[in-house]
Order: structure tokens, then sequence, then C-alpha cells
């Protein structure tokens, strides 16, 4: 089989507008129908390129020996795309046997799902951190402490978890204590509990009675369907390791593998797709594409330093982007952490701005200081309207953005004056509005449903979602038969959609109500008075139909009155400056985004970025070698990640705004190698 030149010519006019894909780097890959890994720039259009790939590939759909497609992102956000894009010409692609999901979604529908019913005899009905983490609390607080031998576990996850913090306080021990119980990782095919990478407990160990207490409190979550996400994959691969002919059944049905943004997978997750698909005799071709550069964060929210995604041969490079100018691409190229040296020390990734304007644009470093930090909004605004941004169609495509490292201060932060995006701007809140299962209050599910979707599914699941969660702060449960053991179950939404539909006439009443809260929602942006409608139902014919009590629990849950949240644009905040909107986001959240105009305001992590050493010598544009695998500097590798992905924003203008008493001593160096200074101080 081979990609046909005509189907590449269909895919380039419905996706770059029938301009051509290059004959060096696009066009090699979207015909490459081998296995390899492909590393892509910032702005390169490499999900375009996979676009274009998919596309072609339908064509030949379906596939004479029965194989699919498999292909495989990161994020909701990201399939949503393919889907927008594919969806109407390419309908096949999405038929059985091919499969377009998340990894998590992957993971569940083939493996962890099956593996939970064999095992504890329920399907997965929360897979869901937050849930989980609500249960492990309630773990911790339902153990007793016994402090005769032998020793009750929850004395004995004390002592372990804060041995020789003697000076820490009864509440950090117990947070901990908290702590481990939410994170570590159930070995179930080894039976071993793993924390920090370490074995804490196994069941042939000499603490084996703590083991099969926590191996059972992990069984009757199970049993429930309460799965966090990285349980997941523990039981995928009891599932793999109990089941070996799965191996063969997902190879013979996938024939390509595709996976998009590889540098967001940690290694549990790269794990599991090798284990199925990468092996000697594996017929299946998997294609992993990304920037390994642009790994930023874990699981655990923690900074990444490198990526877990190991690159192997044969590797393709998406070296031009069409995003950046070449001005831009050359301060972009000082941050690039892994350059992917050949044998003779030759960088073979590199950023090629190939973006034209009329009149370049040189990048901009704005000095401020405490004093001055009022003036940065101001003076972003002054240039793109100095430059008409404002008037040419990428601000209307693509806006204009201030983002930062780090938005806010835990509460129990003492910052000592440093600054964070929240100090520098005070109408700046960061307000955690990302699309999920669960939230902890009423006003945050009907704010924070998925607004990508145009339809009112997405608001119709939120207010499902926040009354089963209502059910669950009450303790409502159903009887359900599992393998002939009745079992006490938490509901789901189906149901109880099932449970309100063996009363016809409730039923009608409240599938009016729901159709009416959800196009409020979606159509008029009535968040108030949905609430207030929803507040008034659970209180009354809610709590009569399920025969429940509205504890103060569920009161808090509700609350008194509605609170209106930031829900348009995910962790930002919209300044008016004049005619000009700008947003005001972290680097986390506009990772993979384009801007017209994007000006990177310094933060406080651990110290600012212009006061690590090596990210001052990249900003003055000075050789290094910045070598990932012997260099020990931490904080200055997460510098670099973070700067890359900010500076990589932008098509036509690039600020990078920073305390002038951090660079006073360098400042002419940097005007002498090609930054703009303006100095808001003077």
């Amino acid at each position: 089989m081979e990609i046909k030149r005509e189907h590449i010519k269909e895919a380039e006019q419905l996706l770059i507008n029938g301009d051509e894909f290059d004959t060096v780097e696009r066009i090699p890959f979207i015909q490459n129908l081998n296995s390899c890994d492909l590393l892509a720039v910032p702005g390169s259009g490499k999900t375009t390129a996979l676009l274009a790939k998919l596309y072609c590939l339908s064509k030949h759909l379906p596939f004479k020996d029965g194989s699919g497609i498999l292909v495989l992102s990161h994020t909701n956000a990201a399939v949503y795309e393919i889907e927008k894009k594919l969806k109407k010409v390419a309908p096949n692609l999405f038929e059985y046997p091919n499969f377009v999901g998340t990894l998590q979604s992957f993971v569940n529908n083939f493996l962890a799902n099956p593996a939970c019913f064999e095992k504890y005899g329920s399907y997965i009905l929360q897979n869901d951190n937050d849930i989980y983490e609500k249960e492990a609390e309630k773990f911790y607080y339902s153990l007793q402490w016994k402090r005769t031998e032998p020793k009750g576990l929850k004395n004995k996850l004390f002592g372990r978890l804060n041995r020789g913090n003697n000076r820490l306080s009864f509440i950090e021990k117990e947070q901990n204590v908290i702590k481990f119980l939410k994170y570590f990782i159930f070995d179930i095919e080894n039976r071993k509990i793993i924390y920090n990478d370490k074995t804490f407990y196994k069941y042939s160990g000499s603490a084996q009675q703590y083991y099969l207490e926590l191996e059972q409190w992990k069984t009757d979550l199970f049993s429930k369907g309460i799965l966090n996400y990285k349980d997941s994959f523990c039981l995928a691969d009891w599932f793999l390791a109990n089941n070996p002919q799965i191996i063969t059944l997902l190879q013979k049905r996938f024939k390509y593998v595709f996976i998009d943004e590889m540098q967001d997978l940690e290694k549990y997750q790269i794990d599991i797709i090798d284990k199925i698909f990468y092996s000697e005799n594996s017929p299946t071709v998997i294609q992993r594409i990304g920037d390994i550069n642009q790994s930023i964060y874990n699981s655990s929210k923690k900074e990444s330093v490198h990526a877990d995604w190991e690159p192997r041969e044969p590797i393709l490079y998406l070296k031009d982007s069409y995003r950046l100018t070449q001005e831009i691409a050359e301060v972009v190229n000082f941050f690039t952490l892994d350059k992917q040296q050949d044998e003779d020390g030759n960088s073979r990734f590199i950023v090629n701005g190939k973006r034209k304007l009329e009149n370049p644009i040189k990048p901009y470093l704005i000095l401020f200081d405490a004093d001055t930090k009022h003036l940065l909004k101001n003076k972003f605004s002054e240039l793109i309207k100095k430059y008409n941004l404002h008037q040419i169609p990428e601000s209307k495509k693509y806006g204009f953005k201030i983002i930062g490292w780090n938005a806010k201060w835990d509460d129990d932060e003492n910052h000592n004056g440093k600054l964070r995006l929240e100090n520098i701007f005070d109408d700046y809140k960061k307000e955690n509005s990302s699309s999920k299962e669960t939230y902890n209050t009423l006003s945050e599910y009907l704010q924070y449903f998925d607004k990508n979707k145009k339809t009112l599914e997405a608001a119709r699941k939120a207010i499902l979602n926040a009354l089963i969660h209502i059910l669950r702060i009450e303790g409502k449960t159903y009887k359900a038969i599992i393998r002939g053991v009745e079992k006490d179950k938490y509901y789901t939404k189906r149901e109880l959609i099932k449970y309100i539909q063996n009363n016809q006439n409730s039923y009608k009443s409240f599938k009016n109500k729901l159709y009416k809260w959800s196009f409020d929602l979606v159509a008029h942006n009535k968040y108030e008075k949905v609430y207030n409608d929803i507040k008034s139902f659970v209180n009354s014919d809610f709590k009569e139909w399920l025969d429940i009590e509205i504890t103060e629990k569920t009161n808090s849950f509700i609350g008194e009155n509605f609170k209106k949240l930031i829900y348009e644009t995910e962790e930002s905040e919209e300044i008016q400056t004049d005619d000009i909107k700008i947003e005001i986001q972290t680097v986390h959240s506009v990772k993979g985004q384009t801007h017209c105009a994007t000006m990177y305001v310094e933060t406080s992590y651990y110290e600012y970025e212009t006061k690590k050493k090596r990210v001052n010598e990249a900003l003055k544009k000075e050789k290094h070698n910045f070598n990932l695998a012997n260099n020990n500097d931490k904080r200055g590798k997460q510098a670099f990640k973070m700067i890359y992905v900010g500076f990589s924003r932008p098509t036509h203008l690039l600020c990078f705004a920073v305390l002038k008493e951090n660079i006073t001593d360098d400042i002419a160096s940097y005007e002498n190698k090609g930054w703009e200074i303006i100095d808001c101080t003077k």
C-alpha cells in the first residue's frame, strides 16, 4: 500500500487551503508507512501532517486483512481537533476497527475495563483522580490508632513516612500519610505497593499484614469501579500478563499506531504501548510524534526536566517552523535543551523560522520593577499598535497573550515580595477551569463543563455529574447483583436516569428540566438562573425521588449563593486595553497555542528566570553546550524548557519582561545581541 499524490492534493485543499506540503520534510513523512519517530519543532505543522496522512490512509479503508488504525493523543482537546478536521471528510476513520482517542480511553476500553470486571467483578464507573483522592482521605480518617503490638496501619504509616522528620508538626506528618494514600502505585500483578519509585510494602515481605490492609482497601474500591488514572495501567499490566493472547489480537486489529504529543507521555504510559505493539515479530507500524523539548510537566504536576520518551531510530525531523520568524526562531534555538546531536556534535534538531514579514520585528526586552509592573500591559499594547498587529488577520485568528511560568502562591507560602502573575497584574486571578468530571461545588459544575463541544451534551453531563456527586455525599447506593452476589454500588449517570425512569411522570418532568437547564447554559450562559433552579430542585423533587436527607455537607457543596467563576478560557483573565483584548495565562496552559504577539513575564519559581546563569547566557545568545545527559542544573533545565515553550508561541512579536535589577550589568550585552530594549523604570 502507498500514499497517492492525488490524495495528498486533496488533503492540501482540506487542511492548508490548497497550499502545498514541502517535498523535503512533510511529504516524505506523510508517505512514510514504516515505524519511526518524528521530532518536530514548534509551529512546524506536525499535527496537520499527521492529519494529512490519516486522510490519505482513510482512502484505503477497510484494509484487506480487516485491520485498522489506532490514533492516540494525550488530551481530549487534541482528540477533539482530530475529529473536528477529519470526521466529516473521513468518517470511516472513526468506525470499527479503527480507534481515535486518548491513551487513557484506549487502555480503559481494551484492557482496564475488562480486567476490572474479570478480577473485581465491576466495570470502571469512576476513573477520576479527584474522586479517588477523596476516597483516600476518607480511608485515612477511618483508620484507628493502635499503640500495642502489632501496631495498626495508621501507626506504621506515620512512623515510616515521617522517619527523621521530628521537626514536622502533627498536621504536616498527617498530610504526608494522606499524600502516600493518594499517590502510591498498586502493582496488582506482583502484589506490591510502590511509592516514590521504590517498593514500600509487598505481599511476601515482613510487613505483609499492612500490605494486605492496603490491598483490601484498593480491592474494595475496584469492586465499586473507582480508580485513579494510574490504576488503569496497573490493571492493564495484570490483564496482559494473565491474557497474553490479547497482545496478538491487538496487533492484528491495528496495522498502524500513531501517537501525537508523545513528549507528554510518562514512562508507565509509554511502556504499555511498547508491551502491546513493539516487539520483534509485531506486524504493527508505530509512529510517535512530538517535541521532546516541550515536555514541561508530568502527572504529579511537577516541573519536568526531561521527557520520558526516548526517541529511537529511524528518526525523522520537521525543522521548518511556519509560525515563527527567523528573528524569533533564533532566540528559541538558544533554549533548545535537547538538540539531538549526532556523533560529530552537530545539532539535528534546529528551529528554522520560515514566516516572512514585510517589516521584520526584533524581539523586545522590557525592563520593569516593583513600582512599574503596572505599566507592562500598556507597553505591550503600545507595541501591538506600533506594528499595527491589531489590524492583521492573525490578531483575530490567534489573539494576544501575556504569559508567565507561575500564576499564584499557595496560601501558606512566604514569598518575601517575589512576584508571580497575581502580584504583577492586580486583575488576574487563576482559576482551575479545566474540563473534568468532578468539582467541589455546584457553581463549578455549571461553569467548567467542556465548552469545545457545541452541543448540549457537555452541559447535560455536567448537571448529571453534579447530581450523582450529591448522592455520593449522602452515601446513597443501589443494589446490584454481580456474579450472583448482591453489592452496594454508587450511582452512575446511567443508573440515576434508570432510577428516575421507573416513575414515568417524574422522568418526563426531569427530562424537560434537564433539557432546559442544558440549553440555558450552552445557548444563553444563564449560569446563575440554572444554579438557582437546580438548588430548588435538589431540595424538593430530587430529595423526594431518591429518598435522601439533605445534610450539611450537601448544603456546603451547593453553597448559599451562586459563585461566579472565570470560565471563558482555561487559567486566563482577559484584560481590555483600549480596543485591544489581551489574555493572561500560564505557560502550561498555552502549550500548543499560536499567538499573534506574546509577552513572557518572568516570575519566581525558586528564583526568577534571569537569575539562572544559563538562561542569561542563552538570552545574550552566547554559545552554550547544555548537555542534558551530564548537567545537574535542574532549575536551569526547567527554565530552558519553560522559556522554549513560551517564546515559541508568537507569529509576529515576542516580548520578554524582566526585572531590571536582575540584569542591570548585562543590558548592553542584550542590546548588542539584537534585543530591542524598553525601560519602564525611566
